[in-house]
């Protein structure tokens, strides 16, 4: 018995080791290509540009399900887009991640995306727990993303969820309260927190964020997309949260469902309340105009509007026609 509980224990650390040699390989590999001009990194020629940079209050890109996994290209992605966002020149703000960080949520993974971000340009970086990063040692995987995440942002945060002011905006960031395998659980607590933040966020005028990897329920083309791509069974508590207060934005990964007319849904239009579903990163997509990895979007801030432009980070391209302007409701 006390044999196989050895073995047991072993198989984390043999698995890492694994991971580890494979992508060495997948280095190796990658570099090769790369000297032989088989793989580039993004174009230059369309370098990401914001409508008023002189008078614009914040910048923020937005990612969602990057998938890294060091046996795959994912890692590589993921730089080209960081690259990407260098070669615009633009001090942005933040850089959020809603979720599926890591393909299998093994160490490797995140230590790649560790040092990238580390390496980054970025002042604040902001990352959302998904059902592939907790699903499988949830408490595990929680604390570690909540402690990198207090790294980057010089916070204390104890929970998977929490709020962080920049520039004077409000972005709160929601995480499943429990392990599930595909949905999230949001606790009363957490729903009173939300609730609470929106109300101080809110309170001056100015727009507030909210990402969470999961999607609210009957959004974004659920379920016929996907039966059990929602939050789950909090979903209608958390949407009248939302709604009870003005010019709020949902942002969400996890349905990989690419850019398209539906990527922007209106909740409730006299708030200004909206849902913004974030494309698949790491992965292809599977529905939409726009299928290919590597996109996200980013967004601005101004005093009386917030400006969304989908974009191919991989390939160093926007998405004509799918920049979206909100006007602010006073």
């Amino acid at each position: 018995m006390e044999q196989a509980v050895t073995i047991i224990k072993a198989i984390p650390s043999i698995f890492n080791q694994v991971l580890a040699i494979l992508n060495t390989f997948m280095e190796i590999i990658l570099s090769v290509l790369m000297a032989f001009g088989v793989v580039t990194g993004p174009a230059t020629d369309d370098p990401i540009t914001l409508k008023d940079a002189e008078n614009v209050n914040l910048a923020v890109v937005a990612f969602a399900d990057t998938h890294i996994r060091p046996t795959a290209i994912s890692p590589y992605r993921f730089d080209c887009g960081l690259e990407d966002i260098e070669n615009s020149g633009i001090d942005f703000d933040a850089l959020l991640i809603a979720g599926d960080i890591s393909e299998l949520g093994d160490d490797i993974s995140y230590e790649l995306m560790w040092d990238s971000l580390d390496e980054a340009k970025i002042e604040n970086i902001l990352l959302a727990t998904g059902n592939h990063d907790v699903r499988v040692v949830y408490d595990l995987r929680t604390e570690q993303i909540i402690d990198k995440t207090n790294g980057f942002l010089g916070t204390e945060i104890d929970k998977p969820y929490y709020s962080y002011d920049i520039n004077g905006y409000t972005f709160i960031v929601m995480g499943s309260d429990k392990q599930l395998f595909e949905k999230a659980v949001i606790s009363d607590e957490q729903l009173a927190f939300i609730d609470s933040e929106l109300a101080r966020a809110t309170a001056n005028g100015k727009p507030a964020f909210v990402m969470c990897h999961q999607p609210l329920e009957n959004t974004h083309g659920l379920p016929e997309v996907w039966e059990n791509g929602g939050i789950g069974k909090q979903s209608d508590k958390v949407r009248e949260i939302l709604v009870k207060y003005k010019n709020v934005f949902y942002l969400n990964g996890h349905l990989h469902d690419g850019v398209y007319e539906n990527s922007l849904e209106v909740l409730d239009e006299e708030n200004g309340v909206y849902s913004v579903n974030l494309p698949a990163y790491g992965k292809e997509n599977d529905y939409g105009e726009f299928l290919q990895p590597g996109l996200g979007t980013y967004f601005e801030v101004y005093d009386d509007e917030v400006v969304f432009t989908a974009r191919d980070f991989l390939a160093g391209k926007s998405l004509e026609g799918y920049t979206k302007s909100f006007t602010l409701v006073k």
